[in-house]
């Protein structure tokens, strides 16, 4: 009888997968955004206050405080969270965007649209570094893919697992991915340190994350 070999695959196995993934998810990725339109915007906008109205009172325990969310500024390729950001500020949460540190830490700083904002490492646009640093409740990940179990997978830097590992740390955060539906993929392979997500957000509805 010939055996099968069930060895779980190795930390190198792993990572040849996601950057096979990865290539894959760039190019959905770039498509999709040539697609978005004012009506996709709206339809993830409106996906989100639902989400807002029906989970997020649920999920968070503001404890009579102001609530913090934290985003980010999309580039050419991502979904664009500024509509959910400035929706957020009009409710009176307190918003902010990720700031990469010196060394490879990620920090968030408050913004609200229409403040000022200074090109950082890997030209990401982020606040002024007088900006306060902050604690998010609700953190909006950008992402090249996803899957039903929660698992993402970002540009492979690690900033966003090692910021949502302190987060969680420290207490109770809530961290939800949003992207196009063609970032929808069957599995997304994770190692030890990778960060789930909470939920994801697409223009079709809300993805709870599976247990698996």
């Amino acid at each position: 009888m010939t055996s099968i070999n069930h060895a779980s695959p190795t930390a190198k196995d792993i990572q040849k997968q996601k950057k096979d993934i990865r290539l894959l998810a760039v190019q959905k990725r770039l498509e999709a955004k040539k697609l978005e339109t004012d009506d996709i915007k709206l339809k993830l906008l409106n996906v989100f206050r639902g989400f807002v109205a029906e989970t997020l009172p649920v999920a968070l325990k503001s404890e009579n405080r102001k609530l913090i969310c934290s985003a980010y500024m999309a580039d050419a390729s991502e979904i664009d969270p500024l509509p959910i950001l400035t929706f957020l500020n009009e409710q009176g949460w307190q918003t902010a965007l990720p700031c990469i540190e010196k060394g490879v830490s990620l920090s968030f700083r408050v913004w609200q649209p229409g403040d000022a904002l200074v090109t950082g490492k890997f030209d990401m646009q982020e606040p002024r570094a007088e900006a306060l640093v902050v604690s998010p409740d609700l953190v909006i990940a950008p992402l090249l893919a996803f899957d039903r179990f929660g698992n993402r997978l970002g540009r492979g830097g690690g900033y966003y697992d090692r910021a949502l590992k302190a987060l969680r740390t420290q207490g109770n955060v809530l961290v939800v991915g949003i992207g196009f539906d063609s970032q929808l993929f069957d599995i997304v392979p994770q190692e030890k340190h990778d960060e789930k997500l909470d939920f994801t957000l697409t223009p079709s509805g809300v993805h709870h994350s599976e247990a698996v």
